[in-house]
C-alpha cells in the first residue's frame, strides 16, 4: 500500500479508541476517514476532535465504504465478533481490541473469517509494546535464561473507574455479558499474551476468582491461576482491579531458568528491566539492569506521551509501518488473540469447578470447527 491508509473506527466505547487515533493522527501516511459509534454524541465528539467528517450510528455503513484499508474496532467485548466477521467479509484489514471476544467459539469464527477473506487480523495486544517488555523479549529470545522452569506475572489496577476510565466504559466493563468478566477477562488477557509471547503456548490451567473489595460489582476484583506450559514449565498469574499502589497500575513479570532470571516492571514508578546470568565468569556474574532506548529505526516520537501510555503509540506505529508495506502479520494475529481467549474462557471454567483443565489448542480449535462444518 504505497498510497495513504484511510482507516475507519468502530465505536469509542474503550478509551484506547482514543490512544490509538491520537497516534494515527501523529503519523504520516494514515488518516481517520469515517467514525461509526451507537453513542452518536460520543462518535461526533471524536470525529471533531480528529478532524473526521463521515460519523455514523451505524457500524455497518462504515464497513460498506470501498474506499477504508483497515478498520479498528474498540466496542465492548462481546460486541466485537460480528464486527470483526462483517470487516473480514468486506476485504477490509481489521484490528481488535483485547479480548479479542467474551468465548472460543467466538474467537473461533472471527480466525476462520480473516483466513476465508485473505485479509490481516490483528489482536491488539499492545503490553508487548512497552520499551520494557520488547526489551525482555530479545534477552528471552537469546537463550540465555536456559531452560524456562517457572514465570510469575502480576498485572492489575486501582479499578476501571479509579484510574479514569470514561463512567460509560465502566459500564460495560463490569457487566459480566459485555465485558466477560472482570480482573481475569481484562487484566489477565495481557499477562496471559505476554507470557505466551515470552515462553509458550500455555496447555493447563487451574484458577480462583473472588470479589474481595468491591461488593458492588457482579464481576471479581481478584484473580490468581497456575498453569503449565507446552514445555512443561509451570506459572502463575495474578491479576486485581482493587490495587492500592502509588500509580494505580501495576504489569510485573518474572521468568525463572536453569541459567538465569529475568524480572520486568513494565508499569512501575522506575520502570526497567534486571538480569541475572549464572553462567558468566566472574566478576561479571550477577545482576544488570540494561539500558533502555529506543530502537535507531525507531523515528516516532512518544516522549511527550505520560510513560503507562507511551507503547499505545509504539503499538501504532509498529502496526502501521507493515500495513504501508504489506508485511503480513501487521501485528499480533487473532490466532494469538484466540490462544489467549482459550486460556481465558478454560481459566473461568477451572474457577467455576475447581478442577484443572487442560486447554485447547488453537490448531485443534480450528480443526474441530472445520470437521464440524463438513459433517
Amino acid at each position: 500500500m504505497s498510497r495513504e491508509l484511510r482507516i475507519g473506527m468502530i465505536s469509542w466505547a474503550h478509551v484506547h479508541a482514543e490512544f490509538r487515533a491520537r497516534a494515527i493522527s501523529e503519523i504520516p501516511g494514515a488518516r481517520i476517514v469515517a467514525i461509526a459509534d451507537d453513542d452518536l454524541a460520543r462518535g461526533t465528539a471524536a470525529a471533531q476532535r480528529f478532524g473526521v467528517d463521515d460519523v455514523t450510528a451505524d457500524w455497518r455503513r462504515l464497513v460498506e465504504r470501498d474506499d477504508i484499508d483497515i478498520v479498528m474496532v474498540h466496542s465492548a467485548n462481546s460486541e466485537h465478533r460480528d464486527q470483526v466477521i462483517a470487516v473480514a467479509e468486506s476485504g477490509k484489514h481489521v484490528f481488535c481490541e483485547k479480548p479479542i471476544a467474551t468465548s472460543i467459539d467466538d474467537a473461533v469464527a472471527m480466525v476462520e473469517a480473516v483466513d476465508r477473506a485473505g485479509v490481516d487480523g490483528t489482536a491488539a495486544f499492545v503490553s508487548r509494546f512497552s520499551k520494557e517488555a520488547s526489551t525482555l523479549k530479545s534477552i528471552v529470545d537469546t537463550g540465555v535464561l536456559g531452560e524456562v522452569l517457572f514465570t510469575r506475572s502480576l498485572i492489575g489496577l486501582a479499578g476501571i473507574a479509579e484510574i479514569g476510565c470514561p463512567p460509560d466504559m465502566v459500564e460495560w466493563m463490569v457487566d459480566p455479558v459485555k465485558g466477560g468478566g472482570g480482573a481475569w477477562i481484562d487484566e489477565g488477557a495481557h499477562g496471559i499474551d505476554l507470557l505466551r509471547w515470552l515462553v509458550g503456548d500455555i496447555a493447563e490451567i487451574s484458577a480462583m476468582t473472588a470479589n474481595r473489595h468491591k461488593p458492588g460489582l457482579d464481576v471479581e476484583d481478584v484473580a490468581l491461576a497456575t498453569v503449565r506450559y507446552a514445555s512443561g514449565a509451570l506459572g502463575e498469574i495474578g491479576t486485581v482491579w482493587s490495587l492500592s499502589a502509588d500509580i494505580g497500575m501495576r504489569n510485573h513479570l518474572e521468568i525463572y531458568g536453569t541459567d538465569g532470571t529475568a524480572l520486568m516492571r513494565a508499569t512501575d514508578p522506575f520502570p526497567r528491566v534486571e538480569v541475572y546470568r549464572s553462567k558468566d565468569p566472574a566478576p561479571w556474574r550477577g545482576w544488570t539492569t540494561p539500558h533502555i532506548e529506543p530502537a535507531e529505526a525507531e523515528p516516532h516520537d512518544y516522549s511527550s506521551w505520560p510513560p503507562h501510555v507511551h507503547h499505545y503509540k509504539r503499538e501504532v506505529a509498529a502496526y502501521l509501518d507493515r500495513a504501508m508495506a504489506d508485511r503480513r502479520p501487521y501485528g499480533p494475529t487473532l490466532r494469538d488473540g484466540l490462544a489467549c481467549t482459550a486460556v481465558l474462557a478454560t481459566g473461568y471454567e477451572a474457577a467455576r469447578d475447581g478442577q484443572r483443565h487442560l486447554v485447547p489448542a488453537v490448531a485443534d480449535l480450528l480443526a474441530e470447527r472445520e470437521v464440524t462444518q463438513l459433517t
